[in-house]
């Protein structure tokens, strides 16, 4: 089955609610868009209601859908732990702890916690940078000893 496209769920919206109970409706389209997101990016939804309603509980992802935004061309970054939406909806961004990641240092970097590609690394204090493989690239610029601006190419 292909993906939806925006348009397309609001279609489905309209189809099943037929006027009538729309809020409702929109709450079950937003958790089946959840589940299409997920499992397109390799994470099905689990087995059992429990580790679902947790999943659902802790989803940044499905509070953004309910919302009303519509989700990213690609997953965001992370930063400690959690989706950096304010940076891949403004293309730019602080970082606190930037570090070479220990496993590849050479390869990939630690954003403040979230692991990036190095794509060029100009200098000790500048680099240019992806998120995922598909990602766009940033440039990542020392500030000051505990500041990094990230910017969108």
């Amino acid at each position: 089955m292909k993906k939806r496209s925006p348009q397309e769920w609001h279609e489905w919206l309209d189809e099943f609610s037929r006027g009538a109970n729309e809020e409702a409706w929109r709450g079950i389209m937003c958790l089946l868009r959840w589940v299409e997101i997920r499992e397109e990016n390799g994470h099905p939804v689990p087995f059992f209601l429990r580790a679902i309603e947790g999943d659902m509980y802790h989803s940044p992802l499905l509070r953004r859908l309910i919302e009303g935004k519509e989700p990213l061309k690609h997953p965001p970054p992370e930063a400690n732990g959690q989706p950096w939406y304010e940076l891949a909806e403004t293309g730019r961004g602080v970082a606190r702890h930037v570090r070479p990641w220990e496993w590849a240092p050479e390869h990939k970097i630690a954003i403040d916690d979230g692991i990036w590609t190095i794509l060029e690394k100009r200098s000790d204090t500048e680099y240019v940078v992806t998120y995922c493989q598909l990602g766009e690239p940033y440039r990542l610029t020392k500030r000051s000893e505990n500041e990094w601006l990230l910017e969108r190419v």
